[in-house]
């Protein structure tokens, strides 16, 4: 009986220690995290298969979009940093005020000539992105992520995809 009852014990601490190895392991803090996506080297990359898979790239266009992806990245997140600021910076400015005064103004003409600035890094990226690929694939890449970037709404079949 004391055997049986030593088993059953070991059982049940074995499978609570499993229970709660496995919950720290996908935690969203833990490095398994379910929540976290994919990186390499710092960078999400699931987006890219969508256009691997999208345009049919092969091995070495695959190569040559993740290096200019990948290249892309400090930019990317520098831009999002100093857009981030500029949305505190004028949401601290509309909460001390009940009208558009100059400094609110004055915030909002960096944050404008800062979106300007995202979408020309952007569309340079995208072209550059273009210009590893063959000539059909380009065209239908630039297609759909020409308007895109730019946030302009198309009503062609491209635009309707669910991939980007």
């Amino acid at each position: 009986m004391k055997r049986g009852i030593l088993i059953l014990v070991a059982a049940v601490a074995v499978g609570l220690c499993m229970f709660l190895c496995s919950r720290l392991m996908l935690s969203s803090s833990g490095p398994f995290s379910t929540k976290a996506m994919p990186k390499e080297n710092g960078s999400l990359l699931p987006e890219l298969h969508w256009l691997q898979n999208w345009l049919r790239l092969d091995a070495e266009q695959m190569h040559k979009v993740k290096a200019l992806h990948l290249a892309y990245l400090p930019k990317c997140e520098d831009l999002c940093h100093r857009v981030y600021l500029s949305n505190e910076d004028i949401l601290t400015l509309t909460g001390r005020s009940s009208a558009v005064d100059a400094k609110l103004r004055s915030a909002m003409d960096e944050r404008a000539k800062l979106a300007v600035e995202c979408q020309q890094a952007l569309l340079e990226h995208v072209y550059q992105t273009a210009s590893s690929l063959r000539p059909e694939q380009s065209k239908k890449y630039l297609d759909l992520m020409v308007p895109y970037t730019l946030g302009i709404p198309t009503n062609d079949a491209a635009s309707n995809r669910s991939e980007p």
